[in-house]
């Protein structure tokens, strides 16, 4: 049986009911069977389990189509997967809680855990997705039960494992699609001494030709190359000791989308103006070399790429989980071990177009070691605790190089901005600035859940956890180099003119703006221009000579007491409510942004966030377990959110002082007959920063230029999210069924910049959009076999998914997209 589900919202309309339904296909029983889960490090129903949390199991993961880290958002309520960079780097958003950030060496405030090992490193969450047992997604602050401390929630990805004492098993699944789309995964597992050792061999190969049509040079874009293979190894050491021990594999050769960008330099009337070095035609907007894609007659998944072979995706992990389970008569002792090494090498053309304005070469490195060690109590009386150790190492490495305005700028985007005008003459020969940055990350963790069941129907949970994060800079450097690589000067260590970016422009006057009210400021009172245009010395470049050596080494060290508080109450074995209150803290970070100077503590490193949140909820099982309800509604109180501020080419990493999020959600299962299983999921969020003020991006030349952004609605946070799925039992024979899954998500309208509608960030949003998705399959009774044909984005919906304003410095906004109509048909034999 598979199970799925969804949930429920009261924001908009007031209050929306959502029925989320569990898959059945090979049984005509109207009840719906029991979902397992062990997010509370203890094997036990969703229906037995006080917080909020999504179950699906791997035939229902199977029946949806999920195939990778992007998909899990369409069937769970209030979560959002939104990505710079397609499948490669996921950024989850539950709740509200997100990161919208493009550089690859932030921790997710959203932790992802395969087989109970977290893994820290965003790139690596959509890796481990195959030959998965069960998906889980919790939502709300996690820390009491868990090695890494996160804000807003948890999936964990739970991967097969041998059983000793199975006889030979196995499957083989292939599959073709549209864009030279090629399936093909396969896993065996056997008992291999009996009573002491089983062993599991999985892998999974896919790969395409590109979602993007590429006009320009090199091939079609978004091309996947992926491959992964696992091994695992079940132990029975003694009578009480089993070990699980499970080595992955994954790599990727494929190459990047190209973002969809969009001129927004207004120089309308000047259109019949071009330089001989840009011919391109524009429809009164244009990027700073001249560049409009709007009058280029493109479709929406055409691009016109011009770095060929360069543009590339290339992805190496290894990871190793070793687990222990030493079981006595009272208690389990569980230790999780895990390592992991990963690189990250791509390169993107960032500016969307034919001409060299943005691209950047990305590297990034993680290896991480993590130990978590616990108790498990099995007593008989009405106390039950769990208590571990946590530590954990990551050590990143960055090495960016960001090749800037390769081509001339265009005249008119110097008339349309007088600021850009005395930046001209530094951007013409800029070439490319060379980041490098390498950092620690260790935690040290003492953590408890302690459960008193009061009576046979009230219990509460009582949760405390102490933190210590220790953030290491070891190295930095940030240089200029020419197009090729060419050392040309070094600005931190270096830069000793105190302005904090690449040149001290030439300050034009006011009088150039053509603002009256400018010109009145500047003649009445000159006095301000005067100190601004004598403040930082001579124009040019703030670099010094060049050098590798590192800029100043920093650490900061945070120690905190989080933990959770709830009660469950049980009216009867289908009811149950709930409330509790629980405490999150995501650890500081170190700016992984571009900066030309040396900077203090406060602001090369963003302090830890805080959730207080408040949540109740309920879960039912009525109409002789043929209906399942579960709801919830919370409320969060946010502190110091981390959150990712784009500034030019440089991502900041600040600190939004206080937002508030209220929402609620639903899931329900319905087995409406025996033949039909309908869910349906809504998510509502009321979201808003009440303390936030950030630099004022359509101005170049003021770095103090500031703007209130109090009342404006969080990053990825819809206010209204709605999943339906309906699975139907077409025909039933002797020799098995034909089934239609059918499904689709809704998500209402959002933001991707806390600056919402203000500073020219008007088109940082994507407009309320559905994804209808398709699956029909031919169903074996004895589940030996299965054929099926699906289809994803079956209308073809036109979507962006992420989206970066880069107006002051290159005249752009950049969007990424989501996928196109994809649809295959695929078998599958189970042996």
């Amino acid at each position: 049986m598979n199970h799925l589900i969804t949930k429920k919202p009261f924001k908009k309309l007031g209050l929306l009911l959502a029925i989320s339904s569990a898959y059945a296909p090979s049984s005509y029983s109207q009840v719906l069977e029991e979902v397992l889960v062990t997010a509370q490090r203890r094997a036990e129903s969703v229906q037995d389990t006080p917080v909020a949390i999504t179950g699906l199991a791997d035939s229902a993961l199977d029946k949806l189509g999920f195939e990778n880290a992007n998909d899990i958002s369409a069937q769970v309520p209030n979560m959002q997967v939104s990505g710079p960079y397609g499948e490669v780097q996921p950024i989850f958003a539950i709740r509200g809680v997100s990161m919208s950030d493009y550089s690859s060496n932030q921790a997710s405030p959203i932790g992802v855990y395969v087989d109970e090992a977290y893994l820290g490193a965003v790139f690596t969450h959509g890796t481990s997705f195959f030959d998965v047992e069960r998906l889980e997604v919790l939502r709300g602050p996690q820390g009491t039960l868990y090695g890494k401390n996160t804000t807003g929630g948890a999936i964990n990805i739970i991967t097969k494992t041998p059983m000793i004492g199975d006889p030979l098993e196995g499957k083989i699944k292939a599959g073709v699609g549209n864009f030279g789309m090629t399936n093909l995964e396969g896993a065996i597992a056997n008992t291999l001494i009996d009573e002491k050792l089983a062993g599991r061999f999985a892998f999974k190969i896919k790969e395409n030709d590109g979602v993007q049509e590429n006009l320009g040079v090199g091939e079609d874009r978004g091309m996947l190359g992926f491959s992964a293979a696992r091994m695992s190894l079940n132990w029975q050491i003694t009578d009480a000791l089993n070990g699980v021990f499970k080595f992955t594999h994954a790599k990727n050769r494929g190459n990047m989308k190209v973002p969809r960008s969009e001129a927004r330099t207004d120089v309308r009337g000047l259109e019949a103006v071009k330089l001989p070095t840009n011919p391109y035609d524009s429809n009164g907007y244009i990027d700073y070399t001249g560049y409009d894609r709007s009058a280029r007659n493109l479709d929406w998944n055409q691009v016109e790429d011009n770095t060929g072979h360069r543009n590339r995706n290339d992805f190496d992990m290894d990871l190793f989980i070793g687990t222990l389970n030493y079981e006595a008569e009272k208690y389990s002792l569980i230790s999780v071990t895990s390592f992991y090494d990963t690189q990250l090498d791509k390169f993107t053309n960032d500016d969307g177009g034919p001409t060299r304005l943005l691209e950047i070469d990305w590297y990034t490195a993680s290896r991480s070691f993590s130990q978590d060690f616990r108790f498990v109590s099995n007593f008989d009386d009405n106390f039950q605790i769990i208590g571990g150790l946590y530590y954990g190492l990551e050590e990143l490495e960055m090495h960016n190089i960001y090749e800037l305005f390769g081509d001339l700028l265009d005249p008119r985007a110097a008339i349309a901005k007088p600021d850009l005008a005395g930046q001209a003459p530094f951007v013409l020969d800029f070439g490319a600035v060379d980041q490098r940055q390498d950092t620690e990350k260790e935690t040290l963790a003492a953590y408890t859940q302690m459960r008193f069941d009061i009576s046979p129907k009230f219990g509460i949970d009582v949760g405390l956890r102490y933190t210590q994060d220790t953030n290491r800079l070891t190295y930095i450097n940030v240089s200029r180099v020419g197009l090729d690589g060419t050392p040309r000067g070094t600005f931190l260590p270096g830069n000793t003119t105190g302005y904090d970016q690449a040149f001290v422009p030439v300050f034009l006057p006011p009088i150039v703006s053509g603002d009256p009210n400018a010109i009145i400021s500047f003649l009445t009172n000159p006095t301000s221009y005067l100190t601004q245009l004598t403040a930082y010395g001579l124009p040019g470049y703030t670099e010094g000579p060049y050098t590798l050596e590192s800029g100043p080494k920093q650490k900061s060290t945070e120690q905190e007491w989080t933990g959770k508080i709830g009660a469950d109450y049980r009216f009867s074995d289908e009811w149950m409510v709930y409330a509790n209150y629980s405490k999150g803290y995501r650890a500081g970070a170190f700016n992984s942004g571009i900066y030309y100077e040396a900077r203090p503590l406060d602001s090369s490193y963003a302090a830890p966030e805080y959730i207080d949140a408040y949540e109740i909820g309920f879960k039912a099982d009525l109409l002789d377990n043929s209906l399942r309800i579960n709801a919830a509604a919370f409320m969060y109180e946010y502190t110091d959110q981390q959150f990712i501020n784009v500034v030019g080419i440089s991502n900041f990493l600040e600190n939004a002082g206080a937002s508030e999020i209220i929402g609620a959600e639903a899931e329900i299962w319905w087995r409406a007959s025996e033949h039909l299983t309908i869910q349906l999921g809504v998510g509502i969020l009321e979201t808003e920063y009440t303390d936030l003020e950030l630099r004022d991006t359509s101005t170049l030349a003021d770095l103090d230029d500031t703007i209130k952004l109090d009342g404006n609605e969080l990053i990825s946070a819809p206010p209204l999210n709605v999943s339906i799925s309906a699975d139907y039992d077409i025909y039933t024979g002797d020799s098995g069924y034909l089934s239609l899954n059918l499904n689709a998500n809704y998500q209402d309208e959002q933001w991707f910049s806390a600056y919402n509608d203000a500073a020219g960030y008007e088109q940082g949003r994507e407009d309320a959009y559905t994804i209808y998705n398709a699956r029909l399959g031919w169903y074996d009774n004895d589940g030996r076999y299965q054929i099926a044909l699906w289809g994803k984005n079956i209308t073809d919906e036109e979507y962006k998914t992420y989206s970066i304003n880069l107006q002051a410095s290159f005249g752009i906004d950049y969007y990424m997209i989501g996928d196109p109509m994809m649809y295959g048909l695929e078998a599958t034999y189970n042996f």
